[in-house]
């Protein structure tokens, strides 16, 4: 039986994907409209600390999922495996697979070709993340699938994402027990792939100047280091502070990457300095950085209720208390 589409600006629900099942209209004023409730400048910073705290819950995170580029290739790993086909228990992650999916991609979303995916692959299987898959065979033509490793570094980035969000917009379960419930971060994370392969849609789309931190190496954790000092002015203006040897001990970054960090973003019109560790938003950067927070905020929350629903759905009933 079809499941029925969980938010107005999705025209299907998540795990039946397709061409148009996104209004993008729709998210775009829905997050608009959450992003102008009160009191979400301090939700912001409340989901700065929780996605850090996610980030950094399994080290080894930190060295691989550097950008988007990477997070976006060991999503699709855990996909690729979470979707095997049952008469096929051997086939789940092989390089031309991942390549397949990658020639299906919108390639402004994961910059670089071939061999760069590759290296990312590679990498990922000396930290730990990927391993052979057991069974006879050429070694060379073994596949991959994911180890416990990746798993628990995925869960936790995920719980730590869902604490982040959870006192805006809350969740039927707790962040723990929604990435303890069996298959609901591979289910998750699927429905983070289809829309990339059905309508090559990401929500940084429409965002340039997220667009550019993302595929950054450590961008994205660097812009939330500012993100988490925020304050509105009574004037109307966005201050926050932030210099170099913070934001590189808190987001594991050499002082000159935080460095360029802050003067790219000063080239390119999104912060002004007022000082030597603090800076005002520019307004049409402030306005792009709301929307991406809303939309962060909503994405993340509704396929993650999705894929938890149907998780407890397939979940084999509790057997009844003993007389």
């Amino acid at each position: 039986m079809p499941l029925s589409a969980p938010v107005s600006w999705l025209r299907d629900h998540p795990r039946d994907w397709r061409a148009g099942t996104l209004d993008v209209a729709g998210l775009t004023a829905a997050a608009a409209a959450l992003s102008q409730r009160p009191g979400f400048e301090s939700a912001m910073r409340h989901f700065a600390d929780g996605w850090q705290s996610g980030y950094n819950a399994t080290p080894v995170l930190g060295s691989v999922m550097r950008n988007n580029a990477r997070y976006v290739l060991l999503l699709a790993c855990l996909w690729l495996d979470h979707q095997r086909d049952a008469s096929q228990p051997g086939i789940s992650i092989t390089p031309s697979r991942v390549l397949d999916f990658y020639a299906r991609l919108d390639h402004r979303l994961v910059e670089g070709g071939a061999s760069r995916i590759k290296t990312i692959l590679a990498h990922a299987r000396v930290a730990g993340l990927l391993q052979r898959c057991p069974g006879p065979g050429d070694l060379r033509l073994r596949p991959l699938e994911p180890t416990p490793l990746l798993r628990q570094a995925m869960a936790g980035y995920v719980q730590g994402f869902l604490v982040g969000i959870a006192p805006t917009l809350p969740l039927p379960a707790t962040p723990q027990h929604m990435v303890d419930t069996p298959g609901f971060v591979p289910e998750l994370f699927t429905y983070r792939m289809l829309p990339l392969l059905h309508e090559r849609f990401a929500i940084t789309r429409g965002l340039p100047a997220m667009n550019w931190i993302t595929n950054r190496e450590k961008g994205y954790p660097q812009l939330l280091s500012l993100v988490r000092h925020m304050q509105t002015q009574p004037d109307g203006a966005v201050h926050t502070e932030g210099w170099p040897q913070q934001i590189a001990q808190r987001v594991g970054v050499s002082r000159g990457s935080a460095r360029n960090f802050l003067v790219a973003a000063v080239e390119q019109g999104w912060i002004a300095p007022l000082g030597p560790r603090r800076w005002r938003l520019q307004p049409a950067f402030h306005a792009e950085l709301l929307q991406w927070m809303g939309r962060e905020f909503l994405w993340m929350h509704t396929l993650a209720v999705a894929a938890w629903q149907v998780c407890v759905q397939a979940a084999p009933a509790s057997p009844p208390p003993a007389a």
